[in-house]
């Protein structure tokens, strides 16, 4: 079934920077490859063989590249490739709020790859590496499926991997991006547009050509954004037949789709750039810049780096400024800035004496733009030591001479990777993110953390979120999967409060390898938010146990106040079973405890709320 049809090719010459940039434009317009609905879904069974571990960015061969590359440079504890000149920031005393949170998709695919996306009408779309999870706000799981039934439903039969999700405020729905394939005769760019607001009532399912220019390539580690008019992905394409690194990685591209045409299901027109270059070199690894406050209109900025140098000060930056409605043939410009302090290649971050997290390289892995400032991190080289942090930089666009502000975080106890952003300002001129992150140590299990930056009052200390139960123990040897990114979205009607997920350790005794990985979801709110009564339970040591449970269920809680609470039971659907109890209690501990004799086995949920139904507690419950 041919789905896409090649249209035109052009081939442009554009002189800019003091050199002349060739680049390529090919159109193309993209049938529907199929409507994938969940009318007749039965429940996923999550199947997946272990073994099968997702690419790795840029190959194989590219890995083997740069793990001899930190063994050589990180080996000698003593030495950093990174200068240490550091721009002061005065610490903000305001953290953000950590407002509740719940474990997330269960372990799939190797490695988590989580991103996250939320309706204004509160659902979470939660994808990792084989499965996209719908969740509402109270972690009420209310559809779950694998990427490979996605795909495998349109008749695309290898791997799907890598997936990414947005959420469009402006047309009040959801899209998501995976790869299908490897290889230049197996590769798709899968696109899958929401029928409407909610997830579960379908989705328009297209496959852009993973090897556009027939030229041998397979597509790589998308990264997305949309603007008003347009929706963009972009891809490293890699040489099938390599053998080396240097030979493995061919160029970095652009694809620019016209998202109104994906929303009703019609003809989708596209147009892929090719030949992202910088004084004859391509460009390797563009990250497209989302909008802040709220989604921007018709051009799009790029963002790049050397990112396998051990030490550079160079950023790139790529800026297409017309939609495709405006111009069927948009081109791009491409300019190079320097940063106020250099990152480099991090190091993997250690996760025992003898094991650690692989951190890939440098790139950045998010950004947001407001009001002409774009903020963006990544992945980078401690200053003072040889150890895994992440970077924020900043870059004002309305300034005439333009520069990276480029900041690098440090703790004495924890190694970072993996960030993301998103702006959490009441207005456009209100210059505040909150910046999510994973963290490991020896002393510490794999877990997700958070920073608050306000323009006006810095940075605030690190917001501990959660730490797993467990180390990571999935793949022979000593070095295991860390990324290969995380997930960060505002939700655009309440401003202030951001939804990340992120990596943790999970310890399975059930399963033959019994150290895993899963995701972990999170709530947070800007402490300068309009939301201003958080209202929470605090836990005893013990607070639910046991869980799984048979028969007996007990949940142990602690109140600073006299509270009037109702305990509702609800199944894996969200349907209410039962309200269990409601009761006015008085401040200081309490024990819950119910029978479960009469359920079937399956997850359930406890929700917790009070007089003003208000939700203070949730927890998922496994009933065996």
């Amino acid at each position: 079934m041919k789905v896409f049809k090649y249209v035109s090719s052009l081939f442009l010459l554009l002189t800019f920077n003091n050199y002349t940039q060739a680049q390529t434009l090919e159109r193309f317009e993209v049938q529907k490859r199929g409507t994938y609905t969940f009318e007749d879904l039965t429940p996923s069974w999550h199947a997946n063989i272990f073994s099968r571990e997702a690419p790795y960015p840029g190959s194989d061969t590219y890995r083997n590249y740069i793990h001899q590359l930190k063994q050589l440079r990180y080996s000698d504890e003593s030495s950093t490739g990174v200068k240490t000149i550091k721009t002061s920031k005065k610490i903000n005393n305001q953290q953000a709020i950590y407002s509740l949170g719940f474990e997330g998709n269960l372990f799939g695919g190797i490695p988590n790859d989580n991103d996250i996306a939320i309706s204004n009408e509160g659902i979470i779309v939660s994808v990792s590496n084989s499965d996209m999870y719908v969740y509402d706000e109270s972690g009420v799981v209310l559809l779950d499926v694998g990427l490979d039934e996605f795909a495998d439903s349109l008749g695309l039969l290898a791997n799907s991997y890598d997936p990414k999700v947005i959420y469009d405020p402006t047309e009040d729905k959801f899209i998501m991006v995976f790869l299908n394939g490897n290889s230049s005769t197996s590769t798709d760019i899968v696109l899958c547009f929401s029928q409407t607001n909610d997830p579960s009532q379908g989705w328009h399912v297209y496959s852009l050509p993973g090897n556009p220019f027939n030229n041998n390539a397979w597509s790589d580690f998308p990264m997305i954004a949309i603007t008003e008019q347009d929706f963009f992905v972009t891809v490293n394409h890699i040489n099938s037949d390599s053998v080396s690194w240097q030979t493995g990685f061919m160029q970095s591209v652009i694809w620019q789709v016209k998202k109104s045409d994906g929303y009703v299901g019609s003809v989708i027109n596209t147009v892929v750039h090719g030949d992202v270059n910088f004084q004859g070199l391509p460009i390797r690894n563009l990250l497209p810049v989302k909008g802040g406050f709220d989604i921007k209109n018709h051009e799009m900025y790029f963002i790049s780096n050397r990112n396998f140098d051990m030490a550079n000060d160079t950023f790139f930056i790529v800026k297409i400024t017309e939609s495709i409605e405006q111009n069927e043939d948009p081109s791009f410009t491409v300019q190079s800035v320097l940063a106020s302090q250099e990152y480099g290649m991090p190091p993997d971050a250690q996760q025992t004496s003898s094991t650690f997290l692989q951190t890939n390289d440098a790139r950045p892995l998010s950004g947001i733009i407001e009001n002409g400032v774009i903020h963006f991190v990544g992945n980078t080289v401690r200053l003072t030591s040889n150890k895994a942090s992440v970077y924020h930089g900043k870059l004002n666009t309305s300034e005439s001479n333009w520069g990276v502000e480029l900041e690098i975080f440090e703790d004495d106890d924890l190694e970072y990777g993996y960030p993301n952003l998103s702006f959490t300002g009441q207005s456009y001129f209100d210059e505040q993110l909150i910046i999510s992150f994973n963290h490991i140590s020896i002393d510490s299990f794999p877990g997700v953390s958070a920073i608050f930056f306000s323009e006006a009052e810095g940075y605030s200390e690190r917001l501990h979120i959660v730490s797993g139960d467990s180390k990571v123990n999935l793949l022979p040897g000593s070095f295991e999967r860390w990324g290969d990114y995380s997930g960060s979205q505002k939700k655009y009607n309440e401003p202030g409060t951001v939804w990340i997920n992120g990596f943790m350790g999970s310890r399975n005794n059930l399963a033959f390898s019994k150290d895993q990985h899963k995701t972990f979801i999170a709530k947070l709110i800007s402490p300068d938010s309009l939301s201003t009564e958080i209202r929470q339970i605090s836990s005893l040591p013990s607070l639910l146990y046991p869980n799984p449970v048979v028969n007996q269920f007990y949940f142990q809680f602690e109140i600073q106040s006299d509270e009037y609470l109702v305990f509702e039971l609800f199944d894996i659907q969200g349907k209410l079973i039962d309200k269990l109890l409601e009761e006015q209690l008085k401040k200081g501990a309490h024990e819950f405890l119910f029978m479960l004799d009469q359920l079937s086995q399956g997850a359930y949920t406890l929700q917790v709320s009070n007089s003003n139904k208000e939700l203070i507690f949730t927890e998922k419950i496994m009933k065996h």
